[in-house]
């Protein structure tokens, strides 16, 4: 009976996918899809939100080139406009809210990636630094900040208790406070998603997933194809090659 308990514990756990569609797709950058089914792309430095017939549309002429957009809230989207050092905050009618301008708040700080806090803050990695700052964009002032990571990173991402980093050598995980809760080294990852308990990491144009109480990591199966960007949301996984955007149902066993 005590060996029954122990193998039922120690099993393990796995994800697969099942094909659900695959829609066309007509832009240069995906973003995401939110909680409720509103599309985000990006075309010709423009920033489209779309559900049904529905488009609503952000460009800036003074900001130009958008590089990063972060939907985790929809009713606080943030672009970041990286030649500029730039932030804007959008609501969900994709109108302006806020806009941060890093070269003017000192100290200076150089912004290449950002992820979305609670209230009035937002993640914000300072190349300079090489750390991330926990931002709160209504005093223009940090909060907190993480120790620093050592290298460049490729992408954050944030919930409403963690923020994680991916570098080239390393995926960090920080609590709210700033603290660290896990160091995870790493081969050639150049993205990753995480969806409740699961990390999602790329590379190339293969997936990998780790649970978070298991420390390997495992292929996750899908059709071979070209990974511009991915993104999951409500247990469905986007691909967008180039051409196509697919769409896959995520299932844990």
């Amino acid at each position: 009976m005590l060996f029954l308990c122990a193998t039922t514990v120690y099993a393990q756990k796995s994800l697969e996918v099942r094909f659900l569609k695959k829609t066309t797709a007509d832009w240069t950058q995906f973003v995401g899809i939110d909680s409720f089914e509103a599309l985000y792309y990006i075309k010709n430095k423009t920033l489209y939100k779309k559900k049904k017939e529905n488009v609503l549309s952000y460009s800036n002429l003074q900001f130009g080139e958008i590089d990063q957009v972060q939907i985790f809230n929809t009713l606080k989207i943030a672009v970041l406009h990286k030649a500029q050092n730039t932030v804007i905050l959008l609501d969900n009618r994709l109108a302006e809210l806020f806009e941060l301008n890093f070269n003017m708040i000192s100290p200076v700080r150089l912004v290449n990636n950002i992820a979305l806090g609670s209230d009035t803050t937002f993640w914000v990695f300072n190349a300079l630094t090489l750390e991330l700052e926990l931002f709160d964009y209504e005093i223009n002032s940090t909060r907190l900040t993480t120790l620093p990571l050592g290298e460049q990173v490729l992408a954050i991402e944030s919930d409403y208790n963690n923020v994680y980093a991916l570098t080239p050598s390393y995926f960090f995980q920080f609590n709210y406070t700033g603290s660290l809760v896990q160091k995870i080294k790493h081969e050639s990852f150049n993205g990753f998603s995480v969806l409740n308990n699961v990390l999602l990491f790329q590379k190339n144009n293969d997936l990998y997933y780790k649970f978070s109480n298991s420390d390997e990591f495992q292929v996750l199966e899908i059709p071979k194809n070209l990974i511009k960007q991915f993104f999951v949301m409500n247990q469905t996984l986007y691909i967008y090659d180039g051409e196509f955007l697919h769409h896959y149902q995520l299932i844990k066993h």
